[in-house]
């Protein structure tokens, strides 16, 4: 039977074992770890790679062997360090451990754990001697795993601001939609049609306004949790904001506000519809809104390069500094009151934001306080939805 030359039969009275033959035992272990063994000189110099390099880092032993490693192999945003824990281990520690990147022989960056033991003293040695880990996908894990918890993080801190929300802003809505209910019933005992009218419009006024909330704040969420499916397909962008303005059409109409959609026909854009529609309807919600009684809202698209720019521009009471840079913001979400005393919930620009934001666009206001505003916001567009539709 064929042995291993690398071992020979020690008998005792345990039973069988084997013993090594020293040289070429540790040749064989070196040769097939997982791990790379490297011999340095006190300057850094490679002086010896065993063969898990090949694996490890795609170069050949003799591709690194008497070359400055930390200044041709190691990532440049790492090479302090290591340098730093070189000249530790030689002069001051005797042993440590690093982590850092070093070139792959095809250009991409592995990562590495080495851990060191200065044997330049050891006259049978005199070598800096490294163990060297290929540590790539516990890295990618880790990494993972981090964006997953801040992920999380910032999912719980919605939740809660979600919260906060819906405790504050819905209270005030059904509250008057309870108080003035009972006062409508006194009111129509007395059949006073004059009070009833009054009250059921207020009643009619908070319930739309709940109601509106409601359906940001379960869009938003949806969104937030990738409950909301993007969808992308062809949209007739007169077609959609004509079926928006009628839909404000009562709201438009008793505050004598004309909305005029100026969008050229067959404007055809590559959207999401229902996220479309969410944008268009809430940026024409807050122009009605701000806009005073015999105003004007004008609906406007250009045709970019590769985008679709649509504007929705008021003549209304405008806004100042301080208002501006709260508009997108959830932490310092801010709601004032239309020019009717309208009441809103602040969501609604935000939610503009992440839809246009998953379109690949960006949305903006331009406004003042003597008066007047314009939102705008892109949308980006395949490149054979460049021309305009025949």
């Amino acid at each position: 039977m064929e042995t291993n030359p690398a071992f020979t039969q020690k008998e005792g009275r345990d039973g069988e074992g084997f013993r090594m033959n020293g040289e070429e035992t540790f040749k064989q272990l070196i040769r097939n770890s997982f791990d790379m063994i490297v011999l340095l000189d006190a300057n850094g110099v490679q002086r010896f790679v065993s063969e898990s390099c090949r694996h490890i880092l795609g170069f050949t032993p003799g591709e690194l062997m008497d070359i400055p490693v930390m200044e041709k192999m190691i990532h440049p945003e790492d090479r302090e360090k290591v340098q730093q824990a070189f000249y530790r281990l030689v002069h001051e520690s005797g042993t440590g451990n690093i982590q850092y990147r070093h070139r792959h022989k095809d250009g991409h960056w592995v990562y590495l754990e080495t851990t060191g033991s200065s044997q330049l003293n050891n006259p049978a040695i005199r070598s800096v001697i490294l163990n060297v880990r290929d540590i790539t996908e516990r890295k990618r894990i880790e990494e993972a795993l981090t964006e997953s918890q801040h992920s999380l993080k910032e999912l719980n801190a919605a939740k809660d601001r979600f919260f906060s929300i819906i405790g504050h802003d819905l209270k005030g809505p059904f509250n008057s939609i309870l108080g003035f209910s009972n006062a409508l019933l006194m009111k129509s005992k007395k059949k006073d049609l004059a009070g009833i009218e009054r009250y059921a419009r207020i009643i009619q006024d908070s319930s739309t306004q709940a109601l509106d909330l409601l359906t940001n704040l379960l869009e938003w969420s949806l969104s937030q949790t990738g409950g909301i499916t993007f969808k992308p397909r062809e949209v007739d962008v007169e077609t959609l904001v004509g079926e928006v303005i009628r839909f404000f059409g009562d709201a438009a109409h008793l505050k004598s506000i004309h909305i005029e959609n100026q969008v050229p026909r067959k404007t055809i854009v590559v959207a999401d519809k229902g996220m479309l529609t969410t944008v268009l309807r809430n940026l024409l919600s807050n122009g009605i809104k701000f806009t005073p009684a015999g105003g004007r809202i004008e609906i406007r698209v250009d045709r970019r390069e590769n985008e679709l720019l649509t504007c929705i521009s008021d003549n209304g009471i405008g806004m100042d500094e301080e208002q501006f840079v709260t508009l997108f913001s959830l932490e310092d979400r801010y709601s004032r009151p239309g020019t009717d005393n309208e009441t809103g919930t602040g969501l609604g620009l935000l939610l503009c934001k992440e839809f246009v934001g998953m379109h690949g666009g960006k949305i903006w206001a331009k406004s003042n306080p003597e008066g007047g505003t314009t939102f705008c916001f892109t949308i980006k567009q395949p490149a054979c939805q460049n021309k305009p539709a025949s």
